[in-house]
């Protein structure tokens, strides 16, 4: 199991030095339609915002953390926010391998 974290810290790190001044991950790209079927009650990232009662995906920061959480664990997977970001930061990085 050691040897798994080590040899994907590595890949990790390998992808962040290819990545190198190219642009941010787009929370689309994150949040992807096939993780959002699979996760949650949305066909997608931005029905999601919209049900949250969000503007746009950044206002999302702007939101009460009791409020996302609530509807995170209700409508997901996930117990809370940090949680279903984490998920889709974890899948997205296990795709690029």
């Amino acid at each position: 199991m050691n040897q798994e974290k080590e040899q994907f810290k590595n890949n990790l790190k390998k992808v962040a030095a290819e990545q190198g001044s190219r642009q941010a991950i787009s929370y689309e790209d994150l949040f992807n339609p096939r993780f959002m079927q699979k996760n949650t009650s949305f066909v997608s990232i931005d029905v999601f915002v919209k049900e949250l009662g969000a503007k746009s995906f950044p206002d999302i920061d702007y939101l009460d953390k009791k409020i996302v959480d609530q509807f995170v664990k209700k409508e997901t997977k996930f117990n809370s926010w940090e949680e279903m970001q984490q998920r889709a930061i974890n899948e997205y990085m296990t795709s690029l391998f």
